[in-house]
């Protein structure tokens, strides 16, 4: 049978503990008994325990001293007390310090087994809630460290990030693909009021026209072919919380309308719904997409547009905050190399390649250059990445990176593969053209990771 959890079983009387233990045991629990309250303090100290059970008279340590003794140990163990019809004060008292429940006597063991499965069920509760709290707190952490700000533009981004947060209005957060919007959006909830409570996400532009309205307010069942069920859309899914509506400027304009409603009343129907319901989420809106624009050309709602843009951040393109490209990718590099790996670092012509790139996936496609370059590099056994590694078109001497600034390795390596090259992969040719043995050659190839050449 499954273990149901860990119960602690009270009472200075042997002839109560053997069956409530038995029974509670023979329900799946792992049960423990002390048979006073000092004994039941120390195996609480000893090991986890979900439940107790305590009488509330005993000799020595009663149970309302256990009771503030076990919340100073363990905060979320849930306790539950027993007390005879005449000691209903002390019960609760109990419960006023923090007891989860009192039963009382005569006690009937399958009155104890209910309780004892909801006090159980409340721990399980409790300690899932603490855990998921310091997750939140931990990701909170990640995203204060994780975002590089090494640009006077990505400071000022983060400062006033830092102040809409303390609201709890609309947020447009625009920029080209790539530019790490989503980032922003979390870290002004991560900076918020509503920090304990999910950041939930939905991309409009990668659900159907036909989906949206139901994925955004939900529907209900018979609301159209298909829908067997009733089902909560993205706006209950996030109550208390904060929605990111990501790709906004891809909603069709029937559900703007709608969207529009909600942000002025917090209230909207579900699909096939009669009924208004009211949620409490904070909104944030992304998009890659020129708004104002759109509202011109009629392919967005005016209103919905203004309602929006109450506070606005534009995320620059990378290439217009260069400052942070060798930041970013060292970042990258860390978390993708240094996992199992030593940390490569990068060559001067890698740098500077990166540096000169335009990057017209921003941020993203930085990222998968890095990930591909760690990948390459290792394949190869380098012991640094190189230009090659990165596989950025047009990177090499003469197109954006000096060739003065190469190291000499990478000089060495590159002065090799032309003249291989030349020598149509010929290595007794090459050799010859560069003044070394074939050995030697050999030798530089693989030390420099050359390229594939055919012996003659």
């Amino acid at each position: 049978m499954r273990n149901r959890g860990r119960v602690l079983v009270v009472d200075d009387e042997t002839s109560f503990l053997a069956p409530v233990s038995e029974h509670l045991q023979s329900q799946g629990f792992d049960t423990l008994t002390a048979s006073s309250g000092a004994a039941a303090l120390e195996l609480a100290q000893a090991q986890h325990i979900d439940v107790v059970v305590t009488d509330l008279r005993m000799p020595g340590m009663d149970g309302l001293e256990l009771l503030t003794a076990l919340k100073q140990v363990d905060p979320l163990v849930q306790v539950v007390v027993l007390t005879g019809q005449a000691a209903i004060e002390s019960a609760v008292e109990a419960m006023r310090r923090g007891a989860y429940d009192y039963v009382a006597k005569p006690i009937r063991l399958g009155d104890i087994e209910a309780v004892v499965r909801r006090a159980m069920e409340n721990a399980v509760l409790s300690r899932q809630n603490r855990a998921y709290r310091e997750m939140q707190r931990q990701h909170r952490v990640r995203i204060a460290t994780d975002i590089v700000a090494s640009s006077q533009a990505m400071r000022q981004i983060l400062q006033q990030a830092e102040g809409f947060a303390k609201t709890d209005l609309p947020v447009l957060i625009d920029g080209e693909t790539g530019t790490g919007k989503e980032v922003i959006a979390e870290f002004i909830h991560a900076n918020g009021e509503r920090r304990d409570l999910p950041l939930t996400v939905l991309d409009c532009g990668s659900l159907a026209e036909n989906l949206v309205d139901s994925e955004l307010f939900g529907h209900e069942k018979g609301a159209f072919t298909g829908a067997v069920d009733a089902r909560p859309g993205m706006l209950e899914v996030a109550d208390g919380g904060t929605l990111l509506l990501d790709e906004i400027g891809e909603l069709p304009l029937a559900v703007q309308a709608r969207l529009l409603r909600f942000l002025e009343n917090g209230t909207f129907r579900r699909v096939g719904g009669r009924v208004e319901k009211a949620v409490d989420v904070r909104v944030l809106a992304a998009t890659n997409r020129q708004l104002d624009q759109d509202v011109t050309t009629g392919r967005f709602r005016e209103d919905l547009y203004h309602r929006l843009v109450v506070f606005r951040l534009t995320v620059p393109p990378l290439r217009e905050r260069t400052e942070d490209i060798q930041p970013l990718a060292e970042t990258f590099r860390d978390r993708v190399c240094g996992t199992r790996h030593t940390v490569l670092p990068f060559a001067a012509s890698a740098q500077a390649a990166l540096k000169a790139h335009s990057w017209p996936g921003n941020v993203r496609e930085l990222l998968h250059t890095v990930e591909r370059a760690c990948f390459a590099a290792r394949l190869t056994g380098a012991t640094e990445i190189n230009l090659p590694h990165l596989g950025l078109p047009g990177a090499h001497p003469g197109a954006g990176v000096d060739p003065a600034m190469l190291s000499l390795r990478e000089a060495e390596k590159r002065h090799v593969d032309i003249v291989l090259k030349r020598c149509d992969g010929n290595r007794k040719r090459a050799a010859e053209v560069l003044g070394v043995s074939e050995r030697q050659l050999y030798r530089l190839i693989q030390s420099t990771d050359g390229a594939q050449a055919t012996s003659a």
